[in-house]
């Protein structure tokens, strides 16, 4: 299978894996085996859907990167946080399980464990009806890839609690998927703000993390509500709510660096880029967009160098099987990625169209000296996103989150 855009779907070709209604994400839009005519590309789109899987011969080996488990996750925590919020915004008895959400969340880092080699997608839910509860389903499921990425450093920043428990990422998939609660209650405006829009600095809208702090400070562990609480801490020291002066303080220090819990930290992380993914896809703009504004001002200063590094790392700018355009004007689809330099995955030419016995081309990889670069995809230039390499940081921490990334990721017990 490979990986086309809407726009760049043509009528015959045959879906290879379902697509969800991004109204309803718990339903089926289409399903795997429709073969597309015109009317149904036109009513593709009118939907917010950037990119389906497409059979093609040749590309076989890619169909069991494609985890079923995974998405399954993704729309249960969807359906949790919708129904938790809209029961505190219709002011009913608030639907908090703490036991449910604890198991819903339990289930995403088991299906990220079991499911390790699988192809990653940062693709947005979209539900037109909540924003809001879409971009808290997005922001677990990305805080819960960085943390799998970074488990030994989020261990060693978690200095009072020793052993497995340590690098247990329960509580920061419970943070992070009611981490803008306190949202509930705010006008519409507020609700579907995020921070790199302009009216993150109102103050109202930045009560928003001690009002969902306050709600559900007797609900969770200290280490999910404070990742709640200080989600849009800045690693610079900058950011809200301000810290209180605590005991034996002459005067309140800033909240910067690894003074800020790591849990919130993570999520920090995954709020931006949630935020520049919707911006970026609203745009018609492709994944790598997102993560080429992710290492710019305002952006570099409120995250933590490590985790930054991860990101890049582990959300591939160009998935497995996306099709792409070289700059030697060759369609090919990548195969294979490069974390060492993301944006030089390795490709296989594409010969769309061509005799079904000899579909694909040879393979190349992008990172070889006088290799053609990536230029679009799906038709939409990529040229001003793909000239970054991996940022470089404090060389102790880095090493600690590489070796992370280099581990095998085994089930924790904890």
């Amino acid at each position: 299978m490979i990986r086309l855009t809407v726009s760049a779907l043509e009528p015959g070709m045959v879906l290879a894996a379902p697509i969800p209604h991004p109204q309803a994400p718990d339903r089926i839009l289409l399903n795997a085996g429709v073969c597309l005519d015109a009317h149904t590309l036109r009513g593709l789109q009118r939907f917010p859907i950037h990119a389906v899987w497409i059979q093609h011969p040749g590309f076989d080996f890619l169909d069991d990167r494609l985890s079923n488990a995974i998405p399954q996750s993704r729309v249960r925590i969807y359906e949790s946080v919708k129904q938790s919020f809209s029961s505190m915004a219709g002011q009913t008895t608030p639907a908090f399980n703490l036991a449910d959400y604890r198991t819903v969340i339990g289930n995403l880092i088991c299906s990220l464990v079991a499911e390790r080699n699988h192809a990653v997608f940062a693709e947005r839910i979209f539900c037109d009806e909540g924003e809001l509860f879409g971009h808290c389903a997005n922001v677990a499921y990305l805080s819960l890839l960085i943390g799998m990425r970074l488990r030994s450093y989020i261990g060693s920043q978690r200095k009072y609690v020793v052993g497995a428990r340590a690098e247990d990422l329960t509580n920061l998939g419970l943070g992070a998927m009611f981490h803008d609660i306190g949202k509930v209650g705010l006008d519409k405006s507020h609700q579907s703000c995020h921070v790199i829009d302009k009216q993150a600095s109102d103050p109202e809208y930045q009560t928003h993390p001690e009002r969902g702090y306050r709600t559900l400070n007797e609900r969770l562990e200290a280490t999910a509500t404070a990742a709640i609480l200080h989600h849009h801490q800045r690693f610079d020291g900058q950011g809200f709510p301000v810290p209180k002066k605590q005991f034996r303080e002459r005067e309140v220090r800033p909240l910067a660096g690894s003074r800020i819990h790591i849990f919130a930290r993570v999520v920090a992380a995954a709020n931006v880029l949630d935020a520049l993914i919707s911006a970026c896809q609203k745009r018609k703009e492709p994944m790598v967009a997102a993560l080429a504004a992710i290492q710019q001002e305002p952006y570099l200063g409120m995250l933590d160098p490590v985790i930054l590094r991860a990101v890049l790392q582990c959300i591939p700018p160009f998935p497995l099987s996306t099709c792409v355009t070289l700059s030697d004007g060759r369609d090919a689809v990548v195969v294979d990625l490069n974390e060492s330099d993301p944006c030089r995955p390795r490709v296989r030419v594409l010969r769309m169209g061509g005799d079904p016995s000899a579909p694909a081309g040879e393979e190349i990889d992008l990172a070889s000296p006088g290799a053609p670069s990536i230029i679009s995809e799906g038709g939409q230039s990529v040229a001003a996103f793909v000239n970054w390499q991996l940022p470089s940081g404090d060389s102790e921490a880095l090493a600690a989150g590489d070796a992370d990334c280099q581990m095998p990721l085994e089930p924790s017990s904890a």
